[in-house]
C-alpha cells in the first residue's frame, strides 16, 4: 500500500511530515465544507418541497435520511482526520464518498419526482446537468489534497460518476461529451492548483529556514539561483567570527531558566541583526556563543573588513541594550569577540535528513582561541593579523602575540583602542 502515501518526487523529505499534517487538516476543512453544503441543499430542498407541496412524509423521510446518513459520515471523517497517526486512504475513500452521494441524489431525486416531487416539472436532463457542477466542484477541490496521484483518482471517479448521471438522462452525445470535457479540464486545474501550493509551500519554508542563518539579500540569491548551497563543499577564503557571553555560567546558577531565555533571545536578535546588515552568516548558536562567517556562501566585498567593523557595531549596540537590562533589573552582559580569516570548507554538511551549512577548518578553531583570549588581554575584541591584513583598516593596533591551544606557532592579535 506504499502507492497510497503518494509522496511527490518534488517534495521535500525534509518537510513530509509537514504536508501530511497539512493534509489531514485540509481533510477537516473539506469535510466541514461537504457538511454544511449537503445540509445547506438539502434543507433547502425539503423547504421548497413543503412550500410547494405541504406535507410529504415521503419527501421529509427521505431528505432526513440522507441528511442522517450524511452527518454520520462527516462525523466519521473528521474523527479519522482529528486521529495522531496520518492516514493516507482516508483522502480516497472521502473522495468516493462524494461521488457516490451524488449518485445517491441522482437516484433519489427521480424516485420523489415519480410520487409528485416538487421537480416532476423539471426535466431530468435540467436537474442532473445541475449536478455536473457539483461534480466539477468537488474534483476541483482535490487540489487541496496532498499529491498528484490523488488529483487523477478524483477526476477518474469525477468522469465516471459524470458518464453515468449523463446516460441515465439520456443527455444527447454533444452535450455528455462537452461535459466530459470540462471534467478533465478541471482535473487539470485542480493539478496546477496543487502545484502551486505545494511550490509556493515548500519555497515559504525553505525561505524562513534560510532567513534564519542568512541576510535578506543571500537568500533572494539563493532563491534565484544566483547562489549555490547544494550538498558538499569548496574551499574559500572566509572570516569567522566568535562572540561569547563572559561568566554566563554563573549567571546561569543566579538566575531563573526563564529569565536567562529571554535575555539570550534579545541579545541573540539584536547581534543578528549586525551580522546580517555586514553581510554575514549566523553559523550556528553554541549555547551563549555565536559563530558567523563571512564570505560565503556569497563572496561580498571585503569579508574581514565587513566582520570587523560588525564586531564594532555589536559592542556598541550592547552597550545600549545593557542600560535597558539594567533598568530592568537584569544582569548586564559582557562579551567576548575573536576574529580570524583564512580557507576553510564551506558547504552542506550532514545526513540526508539532517543537514547544516557550515564552514570546517582550522580558521574555525583559531577564531575560536583568538576569542577566548580577550578575557587574559582584558579586550572585548581581538583580530588576527591576517583578518588586519585583508580588511586593511589602519586603526588597529597590535595588542599582544600569543599562544594559541593546538598550534605550536604563536600568532600576532590586534585589538581597538577606540572600544
Amino acid at each position: 500500500m506504499k502507492w497510497l502515501k503518494d509522496i511527490d518526487e518534488t517534495f521535500d523529505a525534509l518537510l513530509t511530515d509537514c504536508y501530511q499534517q497539512r493534509e489531514m487538516e485540509m481533510e477537516l476543512h473539506i469535510n466541514r465544507i461537504r457538511f454544511y453544503g449537503l445540509m445547506s441543499l438539502f434543507l433547502i430542498e425539503l423547504l421548497i418541497g413543503l412550500l410547494n407541496s405541504g406535507i410529504d412524509w415521503t419527501l421529509i423521510v427521505v431528505d432526513l435520511g440522507t441528511m442522517a446518513m450524511t452527518a454520520v459520515w462527516c462525523i466519521v471523517v473528521a474523527m479519522w482526520a482529528r486521529g495522531k497517526v496520518y492516514k493516507p486512504w482516508l483522502k480516497y475513500v472521502s473522495i468516493l464518498f462524494d461521488y457516490l452521494i451524488i449518485l445517491l441524489i441522482t437516484l433519489e431525486m427521480e424516485f420523489l419526482s415519480e410520487v409528485g416531487h416538487f421537480l416532476h416539472d423539471m426535466h431530468n436532463t435540467e436537474f442532473e446537468l445541475m449536478l455536473m457542477s457539483a461534480l466539477i466542484l468537488f474534483n476541483v477541490m482535490s487540489a487541496f489534497r496532498q499529491g498528484k496521484l490523488i488529483i487523477y483518482y478524483s477526476t477518474l471517479c469525477c468522469l465516471a460518476t459524470g458518464t453515468l448521471i449523463l446516460e441515465h438522462s439520456d443527455t444527447a452525445r454533444a452535450i455528455e461529451l462537452h461535459e466530459q470535457i470540462i471534467i478533465l479540464f478541471s482535473g487539470l486545474l485542480a493539478w496546477s492548483i496543487s502545484s502551486y501550493i505545494t511550490n509556493t509551500y515548500t519555497r515559504l519554508r525553505h525561505r524562513e529556514r534560510l532567513l534564519r542563518y542568512l541576510p535578506k539579500k543571500l537568500v533572494s540569491a539563493v532563491e534565484t539561483g544566483k547562489v549555490d548551497i547544494e550538498p558538499g563543499g569548496e574551499r574559500r577564503n572566509v572570516t569567522v567570527l566568535m562572540a561569547d557571553i563572559r561568566r554566563f555560567t554563573s549567571m546561569c546558577e543566579e538566575h531563573e531558566p526563564e529569565v536567562i531565555t529571554a535575555l539570550l533571545n534579545r541579545y541573540f536578535s539584536a547581534m543578528s541583526t549586525i551580522i546580517f546588515k555586514y553581510d554575514g552568516m549566523i553559523d550556528k548558536f553554541i549555547g551563549d556563543a555565536i559563530m558567523a562567517i563571512f564570505g560565503t556562501p556569497q563572496d561580498e566585498g571585503n569579508s574581514a573588513k565587513n566582520a570587523i567593523e560588525a564586531a564594532k557595531e555589536m559592542l556598541s549596540v550592547l552597550e545600549e541594550l545593557n542600560k535597558e537590562l539594567i533598568k530592568e533589573g537584569l544582569p548586564a552582559l559582557e562579551i567576548g569577540i575573536g576574529i580570524h580569516s583564512g580557507d576553510a570548507i564551506a558547504g552542506n554538511v550532514g545526513s540526508s535528513s539532517c543537514m547544516d551549512y557550515t564552514v570546517i577548518g582550522d580558521t574555525v578553531n583559531v577564531a575560536a582561541r583568538i576569542e577566548s583570549k580577550t578575557k587574559d588581554l582584558n579586550t572585548p575584541l581581538l583580530v588576527s593579523k591576517v583578518s588586519v591584513e585583508q580588511s586593511e583598516l589602519n586603526s588597529l593596533e597590535k595588542a599582544a602575540e600569543v599562544s594559541l591551544k593546538g598550534r605550536s606557532e604563536p600568532i600576532e592579535v590586534f585589538f581597538d583602542p577606540v572600544i
